[in-house]
C-alpha cells in the first residue's frame, strides 16, 4: 500500500499516451540489464568470454554449460531479435520478461509465457535451451506443445537455426530433438546444412532435483498428460512416470520421473527444486513402473540411480505432513447468523467486526461491504449477502458434512484420484439435489424486490466462502457464479425463457442459484487447492454475495495497485471488451494492458499491450477514471491481516464499464507480490 490517502481531482491530472506497444532500444537486453542491476540477458554471443558470462554450468554428463534462448515467431511479437538468458539473473523467460521488460510485458506469469510459446492459436515466439557439449559441439532445442498436431516442422527449425547462427558465433549449432514426435520427424528431414543430433543411449540415469518422495505412481503419455491436467486427475500424493518431460507441470506432485530428459533448469525441474520434489529421468520410465501402476510408493532420485520401493501409508502421510506449506487458517464459520444482510448495513468499523462478517458471510461479501461503506456510491452495485448458515441448514437435510468428513478422511480416496473425484461429484450431486426451502426462497425474492426495484431484475449468485479472497489464501476461480431471476421461481412453470431476460432460453431460478453456488464448494479444484494448504474441508461453508447482474456492459476490468510478479509500483489495468472474461478468456483472446505512472499528483499512461478484440478497450479518460478509483480504494481499504516483511500487499480489484458508461468496482481481495 502506498501508505497515504490521496485524493486525485481532475485538473491536477496529466495523461500521455504512449504508443500501443512500447517501443524497444536495438540493444533490449542493455535496457533490460540496466533496469535489474545486473546482466539479465545478451542479444549477441560473439565470443567465449560472453557465454562463459551468461551461461550456467551443468552436472549433466554429456554437456559442460547452457543457457536459454527466446525468438520472435511472429512480426507482431515486441521483441524483434532472439535474446539468450543471463542465468544467474534469472531461470525462466517469463521472469526476465516480467522484470525485464515491465513496459512490454506487465503481469507476464508462467502460464501467459507457456502459452505464448507453444500455443498455435497464441503463439508469439519460439524458445528453447542452448547447450556447450562435453564433445566440444553446440545445440539448441526447440519447445513445443508436444503432440502431432503442434510439433516443430522442418521450415520452423531450419529458420530458427538461421536466426541463432547468426548471433551465436562460437560454432555451428546442431538440433537437438526434446521429443519422440520431434525425433520422428526430423528422420525425415533432407539436405539440412546442420547436423541433427540423436539421443545419446549410453545415458540411462540423470538426476535434477534430488530427494525422495511418496506417491501413487501414475503413467501418462503427452496426450494423457494433457487430459489428466484437465481432468484434475493427479495432485500432491501423486507420482508420476512420464513418457516425455513436460513442457510444465503447474499443479503440486509429489515426484515426475520422465522418459526423456530436462536439463536443470526445466520449467518441470524449477518448480520440483522449489517444492523439493524429487525429479529425474530413466529411459523408458512406463515400463521401470509398470508394476507399481496405482500403488503407492517411495522413490529416491539419488545421485546414481532411481530406488522404488514399496511405501507404508503412515510413513507416507508422515512425509506429506512435512511437505506441504504451513496450514492456512480460516476464520471459523458462523453457523449460526440466519439474516439477509444489505451490503452497505453490514457493520465493518473494526477489525472485529470484519472478522464477524467474514465469519457469518464469507470474505468476498464482506471485503465488498467493507469496501463500498468506504467510497464513492456512484462506483458500487447494489447487493446483499446470504449468510453460510443457509449452506449448514442446507447440508444438514442429509448430514452431508459427514460425507464431507468422511471423504477428506478415507485413506483409500486420499491415494485414489480418480474415485476421490468421483466422491466429490457424487457429494456435489446431492447438494444439488436436496430440496431448498420455500421459506429461505421466499426471504430471498423478497430481498431481491427490495433491493433491486423488482423480481425481473437479473442478479448474480456469486461465490463467498471463508477459504477465498484472503490475504493467505486467494482461491481465485475455484467456486461458481450464476445468473439469477427471481421471477422465474414464482411463476408458475419450469419453461423458459427466464422472466428477467429473453435471451436466457432455460429459467434462471433461486433454487437453481443457490444449489450451483452451494455445490461448488466441494468441487475438485477447490478440494484440492484447499488440502494442498492444509484448510480442513469441514471448517470450509458458503455464503453468497448477490448484486446486479450487468448485460451489455461495455468492459471487463482487473486491476492491480502494483505490477503482480515484479517489483514494479506502477497500477496495472487489464481491460476487455465487455462480452469476455478478462482472466480466463479461450486461447488467443487476450486483454488490453495499461500501466500507469503514478507521480504525486500526476498520472501518466503506457499503453503495453492492445487487446485481441478491439483497437482500445479503454479510453484514455476511461483509464484514468479507473486508475484514480484505484487509489481511492487502496487509501481506503482497511488490510487487518499481517503483511509478511519479505512480501508487498497489493489490491487486486475487478471492475465493470455499464451499459450506461458507469465505472462500477465489483471485487476487492489483498494480493501478496
Amino acid at each position: 500500500m502506498r501508505g497515504t490517502a490521496l485524493a486525485w481531482a481532475v485538473a491536477g491530472l496529466v495523461a500521455c499516451s504512449e504508443p500501443s506497444t512500447p517501443p524497444v532500444a536495438d540493444d533490449p537486453c542493455a535496457e533490460a540489464s540496466e533496469l535489474v542491476g545486473e546482466l539479465a540477458c545478451v542479444h549477441l554471443i560473439p565470443d567465449r568470454a560472453t557465454w562463459d558470462a551468461i551461461a550456467r554450468p551443468t552436472e549433466a554428463v554429456d554437456q559442460v554449460a547452457m543457457t536459454k534462448w527466446l525468438a520472435p515467431y511472429t512480426d507482431e511479437a515486441v521483441l524483434q531479435v532472439p535474446l539468450f538468458l543471463a542465468m544467474d539473473a534469472f531461470e525462466l523467460h517469463w521472469e526476465l520478461l516480467a522484470n525485464g521488460f515491465p513496459d512490454q510485458f506487465p503481469g507476464m506469469d508462467h502460464v501467459t509465457y507457456s502459452a505464448m510459446v507453444v500455443n498455435p492459436d497464441v503463439k508469439e515466439y519460439s524458445s528453447g535451451n542452448l547447450w556447450e557439449f562435453a564433445d566440444g559441439t553446440w545445440g539448441f532445442s526447440v519447445w513445443d506443445g508436444r503432440v502431432a498436431y503442434n510439433t516443430v516442422s522442418r521450415a520452423q527449425v531450419v529458420a530458427i537455426h538461421a536466426m541463432l547462427s547468426e548471433r551465436v558465433l562460437l560454432a555451428p549449432l546442431a538440433f537437438v530433438p526434446n521429443t519422440q514426435l520431434q525425433v520422428d520427424a526430423a528422420a525425415s528431414w533432407t539436405d539440412l546444412s546442420f547436423e541433427v543430433r540423436q539421443a545419446d543411449e549410453s545415458i540411462v540415469y540423470e538426476v535434477y532435483t534430488p530427494g525422495v518422495g511418496y506417491g501413487v505412481v501414475k503413467l501418462y503419455s503427452p496426450e494423457e498428460l494433457i487430459a489428466a491436467e484437465e481432468q484434475v486427475d493427479f495432485g500432491p500424493h501423486d507420482i508420476l512416470a512420464l513418457d516425455e518431460a513436460p513442457f510444465d507441470i503447474e499443479r503440486p506432485i509429489a515426484g515426475a520421473v520422465t522418459g526423456t530428459r530436462q536439463g536443470e533448469l526445466s520449467h518441470l525441474n524449477v518448480r520440483s527444486a522449489a517444492r523439493g520434489t524429487p525429479n529425474c529421468y530413466v529411459p523408458d520410465p512406463r515400463s521401470v513402473f509398470a508394476e507399481w501402476e496405482g500403488q503407492l510408493v517411495r522413490i529416491d532420485c539419488g545421485p546414481t540411480r532411481l530406488r522404488i520401493d514399496p511405501a507404508d501409508l503412515d510413513d507416507a502421510e508422515a512425509f506429506w505432513a512435512e511437505q506441504r506449506p504451513e496450514p492456512v487458517p480460516v476464520v471459523p464459520a458462523d453457523r449460526a447468523t440466519d439474516t439477509l444482510m444489505p451490503l452497505l448495513e453490514l457493520p465493518t468499523a473494526t477489525a472485529a467486526e470484519r472478522r464477524a462478517a467474514v465469519a457469518a458471510y464469507g470474505s468476498k461479501g464482506a471485503n465488498l461491504a467493507t469496501l463500498y461503506q468506504r467510497i464513492d456510491p456512484a462506483l458500487q452495485l447494489e447487493g446483499f449477502l446470504l449468510p453460510m448458515a443457509f449452506y449448514d441448514q442446507h447440508l444438514a437435510q442429509d448430514d452431508l458434512q459427514a460425507e464431507v468428513l468422511r471423504i477428506a478422511a478415507d485413506e483409500a480416496l486420499q491415494l485414489d484420484g480418480a474415485a476421490r473425484r468421483e466422491a466429490l461429484q457424487a457429494l456435489a450431486d446431492r447438494i444439488e439435489a436436496l430440496p431448498i426451502d420455500p421459506a429461505l426462497v421466499s426471504l430471498v425474492a423478497d430481498q431481491i424486490a427490495a433491493t433491486f426495484g423488482g423480481h425481473d431484475t437479473m442478479v448474480r449468485f456469486r461465490s463467498s466462502s471463508n477459504a477465498e479472497d484472503a490475504l493467505a489464501f486467494s482461491g481465485a476461480g475455484l467456486y461458481d457464479s450464476t445468473s439469477v431471476c427471481a421471477a422465474d421461481s414464482l411463476d408458475a412453470d419450469t419453461l423458459g425463457p427466464s422472466r428477467c431476460d429473453p435471451d436466457e432460453p432455460d429459467e434462471r431460478t433461486i433454487e437453481r442459484g443457490l444449489r450451483k453456488v452451494w455445490s461448488s464448494a466441494v468441487g475438485v479444484a477447490a478440494w484440492e487447492e484447499r488440502s494442498w494448504y492444509g484448510i480442513p474441508h469441514d471448517d470450509v461453508a458458503m455464503g453468497i454475495l448477490v448484486n446486479t447482474r450487468s448485460k451489455d456492459e461495455r468492459v471487463n476490468a482487473v486491476a492491480f495497485t502494483g505490477n503482480p510478479v515484479a517489483d514494479d509500483d506502477r497500477l496495472l489495468l487489464n481491460a476487455q471488451v465487455g462480452w469476455l472474461d478478462v482472466v480466463s478468456a479461450e486461447a488467443g483472446v487476450y486483454p488490453e494492458q495499461i500501466l500507469v505512472d503514478v507521480d504525486g499528483d500526476d498520472l501518466e499512461l503506457i499503453r503495453a499491450r492492445a487487446s485481441s478484440e478491439a483497437e482500445e478497450v479503454l479510453d484514455d479518460a476511461g483509464a484514468l477514471a479507473l486508475a484514480r478509483a484505484l487509489l481511492d480504494i487502496e487509501a481506503v481499504m482497511p488490510i487487518d491481516e499481517a503483511v509478511p516483511d519479505d512480501r508487498t500487499l497489493l489490491l487486486d480489484t475487478e471492475w465493470k464499464v455499464l451499459a450506461d458508461g458507469r465505472l462500477v468496482v465489483k471485487q476487492v481481495r489483498p494480493f501478496l507480490r
